[in-house]
């Protein structure tokens, strides 16, 4: 390898060399050439300095082109505004009705998965045709382009065809200005959105936090009413069913006779009641009996005040038959048999004697009497309670059936009236928007562009970009030089 000055040194004219002469061997031909190595020569930083400053004016023409191309661009490229909106979508939804139909989650990681699958919504297509459709995109050429159906000028040399659907075509220009990140252990949402207008790219960003509330919100009712839907459809059927059900009730009591009063059979009351009724005729009889037994259980005296026979009525002709009796006995003593006065007392109290016996007569009778029918009352009872419990007993077996009956019938009407309240609330539940999803900074004017940078920064950056191309320009046209000086010298 040759150093530069040692490559100079070998362009100045050779000296005359002294001495013998040495002829170069002679290669024989037989053996191959030796390969030659390329290398690059080497550069020290005066040679550097010395091929800059031998090349200065590329140099600046090269940091001249490049500012004046940076302020053209500037100056010439559309500008583009990008504004921010910040949105909070939290996986849980506000609880409107106690059993909603969607579970709010409280594990972290399946509430991350909810807002991504949120932050994929945003830019779904729903939300973008939302947008177009609300701003008017479709008619606006800064999204849809001049170029009319069919195939564009741009499209025959590599670009994008034209699209003959404005909608689709805005939704495309759309999707690729707007952008959404989630921020960092947060439920936070940034929303970016550019256009060549500052009031344009305000419109969209605010556009799209609003289609995308209004699309979870619709999603969410739309699968209410799915759910509405697919309930009350059931409803016809289990309202048959439950119908059906108490038709086979009160065609069981009908055909059984079978009747119910606060949810008992009217026959189980009626033996109940005539149970009740034979107890009290059961205690009425040995009543009767015992007092008819004592009445007839020995003769007592008629006029004897001690007697079983008791009375009101016997009670006053005893006490009249008493007084009678003393005045006879005092009489009888003072005056002889023939007194008037003592046979009208003795007439007297042979009236009284024969009142006495009237009465105690009636007594006895009336006992016999109630006796009599205190047998009858029990006997007819007796004869009621039997065949009541004859048809308890038959009906105690139609009740066994007719209580399953009853039970498939109550699950039925539960059911039925389940489904009702459920299929009310749902459809309720499909008018109510229970998003959380809100707004926490909404976009507004940037104060500059984001793209391109500003026309200072353009003209800097091609100025510099334009002063490395010339001087990489000047140094490898000195590079090149030397390069061929040195193959020349080994030719020689």
């Amino acid at each position: 390898m040759y150093k530069l000055r040692d490559a100079t040194g070998k362009l100045q004219p050779a000296a005359p060399i002294k001495g013998p002469v040495v002829e170069p061997p002679v290669r024989d031909a037989r053996k191959p050439a030796p390969a030659t190595s390329f290398s690059l020569p080497h550069i020290d930083v005066s040679l550097l300095i010395s091929w800059l400053l031998a090349r200065w004016y590329w140099v600046l023409i090269g940091a001249v082109v490049g500012a004046l191309i940076g302020i053209g661009y500037g100056m010439g490229a559309k500008p583009r505004y990008t504004v921010y909106t910040d949105l909070l979508v939290p996986p849980a939804n506000l609880q409107v009705l106690p059993n909603d139909i969607y579970v709010q989650n409280q594990q972290g990681d399946t509430q991350l998965l909810d807002v991504e699958s949120k932050m994929l919504v945003l830019t779904s297509g729903n939300v973008l045709r939302r947008v177009v459709s609300e701003l008017g995109l479709a008619s606006d050429p800064e999204f849809v382009g001049t170029d009319g159906p069919g195939l564009s000028l741009g499209s025959l040399f590599g670009g994008k065809p034209a699209v003959a659907d404005k909608t689709l075509a805005a939704m495309r220009s759309l999707s690729e200005r707007i952008t959404a990140r989630r921020q960092e252990r947060s439920y936070m949402v940034t929303i970016a959105a550019w256009a060549n207008n500052p009031d344009m790219a305000v419109r969209i960003a605010n556009a799209l936090a609003k289609a995308f509330q209004e699309e979870v919100a619709q999603a969410e009712a739309d699968g209410a009413g799915r759910a509405a839907s697919a309930l009350t459809d059931r409803l016809a059927e289990l309202k048959q069913s439950a119908s059906d059900a108490e038709a086979k009730v009160a065609e069981f009591k009908r055909d059984h006779g079978l009747q119910t009063s606060a949810g008992e059979l009217i026959s189980s009351q009626s033996m109940a009641q005539i149970n009740v009724k034979l107890v009290d005729a059961n205690a009425r009889l040995v009543e009767a009996q015992s007092r008819y037994n004592e009445l007839t259980a020995s003769t007592p005296s008629q006029t004897s005040p001690s007697a079983t026979l008791q009375s009101p009525t016997l009670a006053s002709l005893r006490a009249q038959y008493a007084t009678v009796k003393q005045t006879v006995d005092s009489m009888s003593i003072t005056y002889g048999p023939r007194y008037p006065g003592l046979i009208r007392a003795r007439s007297q109290l042979g009236g009284l004697e024969q009142q006495i016996s009237q009465e105690t007569g009636r007594i006895l009778r009336a006992a016999q009497v109630d006796l009599d029918q205190a047998k009858s009352v029990v006997d007819a009872l007796k004869q009621q309670a039997a065949s009541a419990r004859s048809s308890v007993s038959m009906d105690n077996d139609a009740q066994v059936r007719l209580n399953d009956l009853e039970r498939d019938m109550a699950t039925k009407i539960a059911i039925y009236q389940t489904f009702l309240t459920r299929a009310g609330e749902t459809t309720e539940r499909q008018q109510l928007n229970s998003t959380n999803i809100r707004v926490i900074s909404s976009a507004i004017p940037p104060l500059r562009r984001s793209w391109p940078p500003r026309t200072a920064l353009l003209a800097g950056g091609g100025a510099f970009a334009g002063l490395g191309l010339g001087a990489f320009l000047a140094v490898a046209t000195g590079l090149l030089g030397v390069m061929r000086a040195e193959r020349k010298a080994k030719n020689r």
